[in-house]
């Protein structure tokens, strides 16, 4: 008899999703804001079009994965962190009711969130 594979209804995140997904939350503020400056413009070439539209894709999607988190003290630091754009050490100080250990491993459970979402709706292979 052969080998019966089981499949997953929904994949599982692996170590390369969390580092994908840890890049684009690095780079959501920067999408965010070249997809508005392509919105604002009257004319664009093709692949500025492109740009755009895949940017406005990956920011929206990062949105919703980051809304998505269940856990809201690790939601408001990712949102702080990275959907404002603020550096670690400006999340450390605003978050100074916990160590900057607690919030280190915040981030990292955010970025597990994020990871699996993003890998669910197909932004990350």
């Amino acid at each position: 008899m052969g080998a019966v594979i089981q499949m997953e209804l929904f994949p599982k995140a692996d170590k390369t999703d969390f580092e994908s997904a840890r890049s684009m939350l690095k780079r959501y503020l920067r999408m965010r804001q070249t997809s508005e400056a392509l919105n604002s413009r009257l004319l664009l070439t093709e692949k500025e079009q492109q740009v755009k539209v895949e940017y406005q894709q990956k920011a929206d999607a990062i949105e919703m994965a980051v809304k998505l988190i269940q856990d809201d003290d690790v939601r408001r630091v990712m949102e702080f962190r990275f959907v404002r754009g603020n550096t670690r050490w400006g999340t450390v100080k605003r978050f100074g009711n916990i160590t900057d250990r607690s919030v280190d491993r915040r981030i990292v459970r955010g970025v597990e969130s994020v990871a699996e979402t993003l890998k669910l709706i197909g932004q990350i292979e």
